[in-house]
């Protein structure tokens, strides 16, 4: 398309570059993954489990 016949379209067009695909299987922050797995292993979470049987 040309740039007028763009101009006139009223939806967004937009063109994904397929070199991207690389990066699908690929944890790009493995660092903070991680981290969050960690803290998510050391939370007690047997209070919380108590408040809801009691509610």
């Amino acid at each position: 398309m040309e740039q007028k016949e763009l101009y006139h379209i009223k939806s967004t067009v937009v063109t994904i570059d397929q070199s991207l695909d690389q990066y699908n299987d690929m944890p790009l922050f493995q660092e903070k993954v991680d981290k969050a797995n960690e803290a998510m292993r050391n939370v007690d979470l047997s209070e919380i489990k108590k408040l809801q049987s009691e509610g």
